[in-house]
């Protein structure tokens, strides 16, 4: 028995190895903010820095860490579940070997373990480097002068933070391997779903339900305290606008896997092409609707937060020059990273290890789609594709993000007495646009190119053995 586990760690690492990309990217936006928050109070400590400042400061590592939390629960859970679906059979093998329900959770949670672990130091290394440019960042971005910045990095809350993560790894995997461990063997190894995604499906309705609660009680309570506080309100409405934003995200990521593949059903039969690689990536993207779902999701992320985060700075600004104040022409790029930039690292490293662990599931279907006469020309194009019909629904979730959050923003300042003119930033929109989609197509296109080259009965025969 210790010999096939063994056997199990060892053939499981090129599947680990495909989503360490999440695990550095994840402890890198938790560990950094800890070592920035240092960083913070060591500068503020001189004396330098203005005392309308501070709580900004302090606020900005705070925020940062929560979102990264956020978003490290939902990435890990996500890419540990697909390493796990794609250990199945393996999995069904252990239990048919003789392995126990507990030992194949252990199993998982060890390989998990030395995974986070890894990821976590690189990830760590890599914030160690990085805090002194991101606390004169986040200096630089309130106007001070970043001569004043003292960034030494603390090992000590750097080891704080690494264990943290491991910790918060190990229990967004932990339902994950519970789930795989409870599952018979002889359903482990069938390709239909079975009662267990009935039950999934269900979950995700009570959740999307709650969240659903969740984001029109922020709403209306905004609504209802704005007047009653004032025009010193304005930022509580800002925050609430981003906020419903965020769990607007939240709801459409929960609801995804039931909802996703009509949506992309719906706006790609609006293309009037009719040639080969359209018609086989448009239904290879609809019929592979989990698949959908876990890629959209952190691209949606991507497209949602950058572009409304830029339509409530823009508008924001508009309103204060409405006003007779200045406007926020200094809030650049730069903003937007010192406010959401982790959590967009975080999103889009989660997006590209879900492409990569689903390559070798495109490579086969590529194969496939050589079988009935498409040239390598043709399959490389459908690759291409998917990548940007992934893009195209992304881009459409994302949207309706910004405009729950700006709906909150404007009815919100409404309460105030305020008109807020709503400016649209188009060439944001187009340069996240453009930078999704390439990374997207790139995801999707390169690790099945090496593939083309190899015989379709080899590659689909290599898929059935894993």
């Amino acid at each position: 028995m210790r010999s096939i586990i063994m056997a199990e760690l060892r053939s499981a690492w090129t599947a680990w190895f495909a989503v360490i990309l999440a695990f550095i990217a994840t402890s890198f936006a938790i560990i950094l903010p800890l070592l920035a928050w240092v960083g913070v109070e060591d500068t503020i400590a001189t004396g330098l820095v203005p005392e309308m400042d501070v709580p900004a400061l302090r606020f900005l590592p705070i925020w940062n860490l929560a979102l990264a939390l956020l978003a490290a629960l939902n990435i890990i859970g996500a890419v540990t579940g697909l390493v796990v679906e794609s250990r199945r059979g393996a999995l069904a093998r252990l239990a048919l070997a003789g392995a126990t329900p507990g030992q194949v959770s252990r199993i998982l949670l060890a390989q998990l373990a030395v995974v986070a672990a890894v990821g976590g130091v690189i990830g760590g290394v890599f914030a160690i480097v990085a805090v002194p440019a991101a606390v004169s960042m986040a200096v630089g971005d309130r106007g001070i002068d970043e001569s004043v910045v003292v960034a030494r990095p603390d090992l000590v809350m750097a080891l704080v933070g690494l264990v943290g993560f491991i910790v918060l790894a190990m229990v967004a995997g932990l339902r994950q391997s519970r789930v795989a461990a409870a599952v018979p063997a002889v359903e482990a190894l069938r390709t239909i779903p079975g009662a267990s995604v009935r039950r999934r499906r269900i979950g995700r309705w009570v959740g999307a339900f709650l969240l659903a609660l969740l984001i029109a009680g922020i709403a209306a309570s905004t609504f209802a305290m704005a007047p009653q506080l004032g025009v010193d309100s304005a930022d509580m409405v800002l925050q609430s606008s981003l906020i419903c934003l965020l769990l607007t995200g939240s709801f459409l990521s929960v609801c995804a896997p039931l909802t996703i593949g009509l949506l992309t059903k719906a706006w790609t039969a609006l293309v009037p092409s009719r040639s080969g690689p359209w018609v086989l990536a448009r239904a290879s993207v609809i019929a592979k609707g989990e698949r959908l779902a876990r890629t959209v999701t952190p691209i949606m992320f991507s497209v949602g937060v950058l572009f409304g985060l830029g339509v409530l700075l823009a508008s924001t600004s508009a309103l204060l020059r409405s006003l007779g104040r200045d406007g926020l022409e200094q809030a650049g790029m730069s903003t937007l990273l010192v406010f959401v930039g982790l959590v967009l690292l975080v999103a889009i490293a989660g997006g590209v290890s879900v492409l990569l662990m689903m390559s070798r599931q495109r490579e086969a279907e590529l194969a496939l789609a050589g079988v009935v006469g498409a040239t390598t020309r043709q399959q490389v194009l459908m690759s291409v594709l998917e990548g940007l019909v992934i893009t195209g629904t992304a881009m459409i979730l994302g949207l309706a993000m910004t405009v729950v959050g700006m709906v909150v923003f404007v009815i919100g300042m409404g309460a105030l007495g305020l008109v807020t003119p709503v400016v649209v930033p188009w060439h944001v929109l187009a340069a996240v646009l453009g930078v999704c989609a390439l990374i997207t197509v790139a995801a999707t296109t390169l690790p099945v190119l090496p593939s083309l080259r190899r015989s379709a009965r080899t590659v689909v025969a290599q898929l059935a053995a894993e």
